[in-house]
Protein backbone atom coordinates (compact mmCIF):
# COMPACT_ATOMS: atom_id res chain seq x y z
CA UNK A 1 0.00 0.00 0.00
CA UNK A 2 1.12 3.57 -0.58
CA UNK A 3 2.53 5.33 2.15
CA UNK A 4 1.97 8.82 2.78
CA UNK A 5 3.85 12.00 3.63
CA UNK A 6 3.17 13.37 7.42
CA UNK A 7 1.59 16.81 7.19
CA UNK A 8 0.12 16.33 3.85
CA UNK A 9 -3.00 18.74 3.52
CA UNK A 10 -5.87 17.41 2.35
CA UNK A 11 -9.64 18.19 1.68
CA UNK A 12 -12.87 16.97 2.54
CA UNK A 13 -15.11 16.47 -0.20
CA UNK A 14 -18.12 15.70 2.35
CA UNK A 15 -19.26 16.83 5.29
CA UNK A 16 -18.38 14.64 8.44
CA UNK A 17 -19.76 14.99 11.85
CA UNK A 18 -17.96 18.50 12.95
CA UNK A 19 -15.90 18.38 9.71
CA UNK A 20 -17.57 20.83 6.97
CA UNK A 21 -17.35 20.12 3.44
CA UNK A 22 -14.05 21.07 1.81
CA UNK A 23 -12.24 21.64 5.37
CA UNK A 24 -8.27 21.37 4.98
CA UNK A 25 -7.02 18.76 7.25
CA UNK A 26 -3.60 17.27 7.50
CA UNK A 27 -1.88 14.02 7.54
CA UNK A 28 -0.60 13.15 11.02
CA UNK A 29 -0.01 9.06 10.87
CA UNK A 30 0.48 6.29 8.11
CA UNK A 31 -0.75 3.18 10.34
CA UNK A 32 -0.25 0.88 6.94
CA UNK A 33 -3.85 0.43 7.02
CA UNK A 34 -5.20 3.79 6.66
CA UNK A 35 -4.12 7.87 7.78
CA UNK A 36 -4.99 9.90 10.45
CA UNK A 37 -6.40 13.35 9.41
CA UNK A 38 -5.53 16.28 11.62
CA UNK A 39 -8.57 18.85 10.70
CA UNK A 40 -8.11 22.68 10.50
CA UNK A 41 -11.42 23.76 12.31
CA UNK A 42 -12.74 27.81 12.34
CA UNK A 43 -12.98 27.07 16.22
CA UNK A 44 -10.22 24.00 17.15
CA UNK A 45 -7.47 25.11 14.92
CA UNK A 46 -4.48 22.79 13.67
CA UNK A 47 -1.78 23.45 15.48
CA UNK A 48 0.95 24.55 12.60
CA UNK A 49 3.52 24.91 15.48
CA UNK A 50 3.72 20.94 16.44
CA UNK A 51 5.14 18.19 14.47
CA UNK A 52 2.23 15.68 12.56
CA UNK A 53 4.25 12.86 14.17
CA UNK A 54 3.55 14.60 17.81
CA UNK A 55 0.07 15.35 16.94
CA UNK A 56 -0.84 11.68 16.29
CA UNK A 57 0.42 11.17 20.04
CA UNK A 58 -1.75 13.56 21.52
CA UNK A 59 -4.30 12.43 24.36
CA UNK A 60 -8.22 14.21 22.78
CA UNK A 61 -7.91 16.41 26.07
CA UNK A 62 -5.26 18.21 25.50
CA UNK A 63 -6.72 21.61 24.69
CA UNK A 64 -4.16 21.66 21.52
CA UNK A 65 -5.12 18.65 20.20
CA UNK A 66 -6.98 18.88 16.64
CA UNK A 67 -10.10 17.11 15.57
CA UNK A 68 -8.75 13.57 13.88
CA UNK A 69 -9.88 11.10 11.84
CA UNK A 70 -9.23 7.49 10.42
CA UNK A 71 -9.52 6.66 6.85
CA UNK A 72 -8.92 3.08 5.62
CA UNK A 73 -7.04 3.33 2.42
CA UNK A 74 -8.71 0.53 0.84
CA UNK A 75 -12.53 2.09 0.97
CA UNK A 76 -12.50 5.72 2.16
CA UNK A 77 -9.90 7.51 0.31
CA UNK A 78 -12.26 8.69 -1.97
CA UNK A 79 -13.78 10.94 0.88
CA UNK A 80 -10.06 13.24 0.56
CA UNK A 81 -8.47 15.49 -1.82
CA UNK A 82 -4.96 15.24 -2.01
CA UNK A 83 -2.79 17.56 -3.76
CA UNK A 84 -1.20 16.77 -7.40
CA UNK A 85 1.25 14.49 -8.43
CA UNK A 86 4.15 16.39 -8.96
CA UNK A 87 5.11 15.95 -12.26
CA UNK A 88 8.43 14.46 -13.40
Amino acid sequence: MMEYVLGTPVKTLVAFSGVPLGTTGYIVEDYGSGITIAWDLPDHPYPKDIPPEEIAKMWAVNYKCPLRDGFDKESELHFLEFPPEPED
